[in-house]
């Protein structure tokens, strides 16, 4: 006798949570992959969702977590959080939550070694920073700061 298809959905769904955990959508997607049709993986995710075995929101905040302690800026987090496949209302109430860790940021500035001085070095290491995701703003502050400090040694 063969399973029902919702159940199957659910125990697909299961084993693929338990193998890495993913937003809703990208189980979702996921799911179809897997040959799972929409209306069964639909009633999986509200099953796991009631079970509380998926949290979007809780799994936001686990990617802000990770992503500043690899210390990216808002917008390098902002755009993993779209790669997962999060809503943008879930994306910018959890980045509330984002501060900017100055020392952090400023410890990254001083392991690249680089000669605040020389404007090519200064400039490489901007645009290194802006793909981590900083503002120019907060760029520029961190590399004032830092000169700062340069000079005063």
């Amino acid at each position: 006798m063969s399973e029902n298809p919702k159940e199957k959905a659910l125990s697909v769904a299961a084993a693929v949570l338990n193998y890495k955990n993913r937003s809703s959508r990208k189980l979702y997607d996921r799911l179809l992959e897997k040959g799972i049709e929409p209306e069964d993986a639909e009633y999986a995710i509200e099953r796991l969702r009631g079970f509380g075995y998926l949290d979007d929101g809780e799994y936001a905040r686990g990617i802000l977590r990770t992503c500043e302690a690899k210390g990216w800026g808002r917008e390098r987090i902002r755009r993993k959080m779209q790669e997962e496949k999060l809503t943008e209302d879930l994306i910018e109430q959890v980045l509330e939550g984002y501060v900017l860790n100055e020392d952090r940021l400023d410890g990254f500035i001083a392991a690249q070694g680089c000669d605040l001085s020389d404007p090519k070095q200064r400039k490489k290491l901007s645009d290194k920073l802006y793909r981590r995701g900083y503002s120019w703003e907060e760029i520029g502050a961190a590399l004032r700061r830092c000169r700062t400090d340069v000079y005063e040694d």
